[in-house]
């Protein structure tokens, strides 16, 4: 038989397990991250939406710039949430691990503005049919100019993760001053994908897919997890099918499922791709 104060004790060891537990389990906020490691925040107004970009400058012709995915756009399968901001933020955690001085995480339309004035003209549709419409990708377009111009680039350096991997190029289609791209889990053919997963068409949204001609002249690598069952290799290749770009190749890579192994092997991912840039 134990004690009370053996039961006590053991209580309290319980408890100090599972806080522990807790604390292991924290996943850093977007704020908290980019404090760590030296990014600011800023909001930049464009026409339609505020977007939110962490910064973190430095004197560079080129500019690396990190955008985020579609973030919590659903709760469920059929329930879409009322903050699509990420937790966790995937595409800031491989920001903040870049090496290069001139670096951007640029988060999607209405990501990090619920409870502002910036909130005011998002509607669910933006975050979920509609997360690559013409406003969405313009909007992004004119904050991602006025980052540039702060920043004093001259070249922009495109790497988008999941469905901003599909905004990357989106974007790039309407520039003439990006001189990479490059996909983590990218998003490349939104056809494909609402097919793959039986789900509704993106109806109000750009497809990625269409837009292969106006990048082909744009070097591009697009990393897919060997283990994603969201964004599967399909996907990639479809992209590439279309493509009849010279510069262009598909990484699969061991041990990443869509958002689980990225963050530990980017480091080594960024190391081998700037090995094999001239």
């Amino acid at each position: 038989m134990f004690s009370p104060s053996s039961l006590l004790h053991r209580l309290l060891v319980t408890i100090l397990m599972f806080s522990a537990a807790g604390c292991a389990l924290h996943s850093p906020t977007a704020t908290e991250l980019a404090t760590e490691n030296k990014f600011i925040r800023h909001v930049y107004t464009a026409p339609t939406f505020d977007i939110v970009a962490y910064t973190r400058f430095a004197p560079s012709d080129d500019l690396t710039v990190y955008i985020e995915g579609d973030g919590r756009a659903w709760l469920t399968r059929t329930r879409p949430s009322s903050d699509p901001t990420p937790v966790p933020p995937l595409a800031l955690a491989l920001a903040v691990k870049d090496p290069t001085p001139n670096v951007v995480y640029l988060a999607r339309p209405c990501q990090y503005t619920a409870g502002t004035s910036g909130f005011r003209t998002c509607t669910t549709r933006d975050w979920t049919s509609a997360r690559m419409s013409p406003d969405v990708i313009n909007d992004m377009n004119n904050a991602l100019t006025q980052i540039k111009t702060e920043s004093g680039a001259r070249r922009l350096h495109l790497v988008g993760y999941s469905g901003g991997g599909g905004v990357a190029i989106l974007l790039a289609a309407q520039r003439k001053d990006v001189a990479s791209i490059r996909t983590v889990a990218g998003n490349l053919n939104i056809s494909l994908w609402t097919r793959l997963h039986n789900i509704s068409p993106l109806s109000g949204s750009l497809p990625p897919e269409n837009y292969t001609h106006a990048v082909r002249n744009i070097p591009q690598t697009h990393y897919v997890g060997a283990e994603d069952s969201n964004i599967p290799v399909e996907i990639a290749k479809s992209f590439i099918k279309r493509s009849s770009g010279a510069h262009i190749a598909v990484n699969v890579i061991s041990g990443c499922s869509h958002s689980k192994g990225w963050e530990e092997k980017w480091p080594y991912l960024l190391h081998a791709y700037h090995q094999n840039v001239p």
